[in-house]
């Protein structure tokens, strides 16, 4: 006997979100690709794994300038997980993830110039960039995350 679907079921968890970007992270998307896993995308799932890589970012980044001083190069390797789950969105191939990566990069982009442009005054310039490239991705994965949201199906 199959258990009865309850009505928050479809209701995405914030643990089984950051669990599946960490599965992600951690075993690529083969786990994704061969159907194995239950948990389904969601655009709300990938502002959340946004948030993750932001703060995973900012913790690799924090105990580097700890350990080695503030980096004359390479500095956007901590960067890096910021990557993981747009890519991690796009493999799931959402209704219209086409426009929404156009739209999601352009409107990541301007934040992250304009942010840049406006709080390098105050913050050092590793922070000025970074704060301003985390803004960037933020506001791609949230313009993605509306374009790619489910819409109901019309009635017949």
């Amino acid at each position: 006997m199959h258990p009865e679907k309850r009505p928050d079921d479809d209701k995405p968890d914030i643990g089984d979100m950051i669990g599946e970007l960490l599965s992600y992270w951690a075993f690529g998307p083969d786990a994704h690709a061969s159907g194995e896993h239950n948990l389904r995308y969601h655009p709300v799932k990938l502002v959340v794994w946004t948030l993750v890589a932001i703060a995973v970012s900012a913790v690799l980044s924090a105990v580097r300038l700890a350990l080695f001083g503030e980096p004359r190069v390479g500095w956007a390797v901590a960067l890096f997980p910021l990557l993981l789950p747009l890519t991690g969105a796009l493999a799931h191939k959402p209704p219209r993830y086409v426009p929404a990566l156009a739209w999601g990069l352009a409107a990541g982009a301007v934040t992250a110039l304009l942010l840049g442009i406006d709080v390098g005054a105050s913050l050092s310039s590793f922070w000025t960039g970074f704060v301003a490239v985390c803004a960037g991705f933020l506001l791609c994965s949230v313009v993605f995350a509306a374009i790619t949201w489910p819409r109901p199906e019309p009635s017949e």
